[in-house]
């Protein structure tokens, strides 16, 4: 390894024209930095160098997943690594990734857990009190992730229904 880390200017020359080259180098920087915490700054540089050697789309997207693929963050450096990759988007005027797309995943993952708490928390009530009216459905079915987690919480200690909704 250290032969190649030695040879890394060579490597980003020959990555303007080479995308193995680029393979090489994210797999340098994943083995040089093991863990999640470390990876952040060579993840980021490493996509700056990327849309500096202007590959177009079509091989641009296949490379940074990779990339992040081999240098995976941890999830509490998403958010970080997405302001950088943003940043450099705007400083070039283009997007290659597809951050829209990445925070549409996470949207429709949190909107799925909320549906999952919500399914959960009707399902107990069901099988504690009996059938709810469409009324309480609508209300879980209609409560943010907040809520839910507080009613989840009380309806271990609840006696009634209404004990559920309490506070």
């Amino acid at each position: 390894m250290s032969q190649w880390l030695s040879r890394w200017s060579e490597l980003e020359s020959l990555a303007r024209t080479n995308p193995f080259a680029v393979v090489i180098m994210a797999q340098l920087q994943a083995l040089r930095y093991r863990t999640g915490a470390q990876r952040l700054e060579p993840t980021v540089s490493l996509v700056r160098l990327l849309y500096g050697y202007g590959y177009d789309r079509e091989h641009i997207q296949p490379l940074l997943r990779l990339i992040e693929w081999m240098l995976r963050l941890p999830a509490q450096q998403e958010p970080a690594y997405l302001a950088a990759v943003e940043r450099l988007e705007q400083e070039r005027k283009m997007s290659y990734v597809m951050i829209a797309e990445r925070r549409g995943i996470a949207k429709g993952l949190e909107q799925g857990q909320v549906k999952g708490q919500a399914d959960l928390l009707l399902r107990l009530i069901q099988r504690r009190f009996g059938a709810v009216d469409a009324a309480v459905e609508q209300r879980i079915r209609a409560a943010g992730a907040e809520d839910l987690e507080a009613w989840s919480l009380n309806f271990v200690d609840a006696t009634t229904l209404e004990d559920v909704f309490r506070g």
